[in-house]
């Protein structure tokens, strides 16, 4: 079965509902060119790997264009020009929110002051680079067990069902056993 949706049609169906529309962009981190794009691609992984999470009320561009800019600036001070630092940057942005659950941290990413944390950013860098295993298993253990817990409620179910079938067929027999005495 498919489904097709039209995007003007729902906005008007779920604004007649009461429902307010928003439409975020997610930039792409290859399309990042300058600072500000950094700091807006910032915001966008994070509603994208935390839609649930509680947004600031407002961004305070002015102290996130000044980590951004620090930040990119450290992976220029390692030989990289500033395009490549710019987009090495949003490839790290972007392993930061997907790999923030490994890195157990204390309070949640909230802001772009996070860059400056020196230790935090070498793990994600570690990550982003495929060093560090323990989050591909921690992965791949998660969607182990979502399949072991689907698998085990369908045959559990099955189970259920094929045994209250056997016992019927065991007291029929039973009952036509008592019957022919």
């Amino acid at each position: 079965m498919s489904l097709f949706l039209d995007e003007a049609e729902m906005v008007q169906e779920l604004q007649a509902k009461g429902y307010r529309v928003v439409k975020v962009d997610f930039p792409e981190g290859k399309k990042a060119s300058t600072v500000k794009d950094l700091v807006d691609f910032f915001y966008a992984r994070r509603r994208f790997y935390n839609p649930d999470r509680k947004h600031p009320h407002s961004i305070d561009y002015s102290a996130d264009v000044k980590y951004v800019s620090s930040f990119i600036q450290s992976r220029q001070k390692l030989g990289l020009g500033r395009k490549q630092a710019i987009e090495e940057a949003a490839v790290l942005i972007e392993a930061l929110f997907k790999f923030e659950k490994h890195l157990r941290l204390k309070e949640p990413v909230v802001g772009a002051n996070i860059l400056a944390v020196r230790p935090i950013m070498d793990r994600i860098c570690s990550f982003a680079n495929g060093e560090v295993a323990e989050a591909n298993e921690t992965d791949t253990e998660l969607q182990v067990n979502s399949w072991n817990e689907y698998y085990n409620k369908r045959f559990a179910a099955e189970d259920f069902d094929k045994a209250a079938n056997e016992r019927n067929k065991l007291l029929e027999l039973l009952n036509d056993g008592k019957n022919r005495k």
